[in-house]
């Protein structure tokens, strides 16, 4: 018993204690561990969401899953293992039948401190979001062949805190490019340089282009200046 229990933290180590008489509960195996771990955020200004990590189950065990609410019933994988995203923070229990056995076994999850995004506390406030033009104007390209055009993008903010961000690329509204800049604390700004495709254009005796930087959780974005090359004859 003493050696089951070594390098157990004491979060950990309380799952493996019997239940009460009477509460109908299992002891849970020393390796069976569930945690409440910080992940992706929902919303800007919301409650941060979680990830749930089960770990060291019997491989494909059935498990029922009760916390804030919710309560779903799932299956760990081939290792013993099961990770369910977009999680509210609190208290989460996993309970589950050993194989021939009628006694539930319950293991209590260990979380994580409450965290929120988007908060004055938590969050990263931009100040300044801006495109610099970088490939110098009427640069002479051949235009039956695809080619690139450079921008730096600028973000100033205060943290400490990450901000996110993708490019869009002249009239398209798909995402390319996706990244977060990572702020400290204090306020600084950020070069991000965005080297865009352009793609050829046969015939034509110029091509102008331009970029759109986005920030989603802030809904903020700016548009670069045109870039117009010259098509040589």
């Amino acid at each position: 018993m003493l050696a089951s229990a070594v390098g157990l933290t004491p979060a950990f180590a309380a799952q493996a204690r019997p239940a009460r008489p009477g509460t109908g509960t299992g002891t849970a195996p020393a390796a069976a561990v569930c945690e409440l771990l910080v992940g992706a955020s929902g919303k800007p200004g919301g409650d941060a969401r979680y990830k749930l990590h089960l770990g060291g189950f019997p491989a494909n065990q059935a498990v029922r899953v009760d916390g804030p609410k919710t309560s779903f019933r799932a299956t760990v994988n081939g290792k013993g293992q099961l990770d369910r995203q977009g999680m509210r923070h609190g208290a989460y229990t996993v309970t589950y039948k050993t194989a021939g056995s009628r006694q539930d076994v319950r293991v209590t999850c260990a979380a994580a401190p409450a965290e929120k995004t988007g908060s004055g506390q938590q969050g990263v406030k931009v100040s300044k979001v801006e495109v610099v033009v970088l490939t110098p104007p009427g640069t002479v390209i051949d235009c039956a062949k695809p080619t690139t055009a450079e921008f730096d993008g600028k973000i100033t903010a205060t943290g400490p805190g990450k901000v996110r961000f993708h490019w869009t690329f002249g009239t398209s509204s798909k995402p390319v490019s996706p990244g977060a800049a990572d702020f400290a604390a204090g306020t600084t700004t950020q070069a991000l340089l965005h080297v865009a495709d352009v793609p050829a254009r046969p015939n034509a005796a110029t091509v102008s282009v331009y970029v759109t930087l986005h920030l989603p959780d802030q809904k903020m974005s700016a548009r670069s200046g045109p870039v117009t090359f010259t098509c040589q004859k």
